[in-house]
């Protein structure tokens, strides 16, 4: 790609990007090497996805943005079964593109379909029987959750944002949090698709976009391979590895508890 165009897409980028590694540059850059517009063809690696553009920088970012899992592909894709909610999501996605009129809501559908995919891999993580946990509390068991509707136990019963544990682990109660704790199960291209793909669904959700659009549905299956292996390598309750992370997730307590059941999460 020609250096104006990257040196562009990488201020652009880094200009609102929340949630960056250090190593993000490198792949980027590495992933816009691989990226050519001229005489108005778009091609990524060996592929020609549109012939119809006038190329400039600003078309260029607008199909890097719309299409993140295919710039930062791994290569190590697969066919995994994905939920019902997914496959719905991923459906829709491909629906949208091929209509070709609804860009913006095509890219936002492509990076809700990775925010879900997080959701799923935590309600997995948590299997059927969920302890938490707080100092100076006793211990609260609950059976049958998901994320959501733990989330909003949380919320209701006030049990605070900060300094709760869930079988064991920090609980991951913001997008940020839950970004964290998905990333510890990645490897650095696709954290860096997971987290630059919800920065750009996060701008696009509030009316932020200013950019054209042009999402591929070459993006929306390897999303869906992303989210599937995620999926795929989640065991209820097991270790989360720990790393050095831009993010955090809080204290973590220890010490033995007493513990109250509820059934249904029904408190006195």
């Amino acid at each position: 790609m020609q250096s104006a165009y990257s040196h562009y897409i990488m201020d652009q980028v880094f200009d609102f990007f929340q949630y960056p590694e250090n190593y993000d540059r490198i792949i980027i850059n590495a992933a816009l090497e691989k990226l050519e517009c001229s005489e108005g063809r778009m091609i990524f690696g060996n592929t020609e996805f549109y012939s119809h553009f006038q190329c400039n920088k600003d078309i260029v970012l607008g199909f890097f943005l719309a299409n993140v899992p295919l710039m930062l592909d791994s290569g190590n894709n697969m066919e995994y079964v994905l939920t019902p909610k997914l496959e719905k999501l991923k459906k829709d996605t491909h629906d949208l593109i091929n209509l070709g009129k609804f860009n913006e809501l095509a890219t936002l559908d492509l990076y809700l379909l990775l925010e879900m995919a997080m959701r799923c891999a935590y309600s997995k993580w948590l299997g059927s029987r969920i302890v938490i946990s707080k100092y100076g509390m006793k211990d609260i068991v609950l059976n049958d959750y998901d994320y959501r509707r733990l989330k909003l136990y949380i919320r209701l019963n006030r049990l605070g944002r900060t300094n709760i544990d869930v079988n064991g682990e920090p609980f991951p109660g913001s997008e940020n949090s839950l970004l964290n704790w998905a990333t510890k199960f990645m490897d650095r291209p696709t954290s860096l698709m997971f987290r630059l793909s919800l920065n750009v669904r996060n701008l696009l959700a509030h009316g932020e976009n200013e950019w054209d659009l042009y999402p591929v549905s070459r993006s929306v299956e390897i999303a869906s391979s992303a989210a599937g292996k995620l999926l795929h390598e989640i065991q209820p309750g097991m270790k989360v590895n720990e790393k050095s992370n831009t993010f955090n997730h809080g204290s973590k307590n220890t010490g033995t508890k007493t513990h109250r059941v509820y059934r249904n999460g029904n408190r006195p």
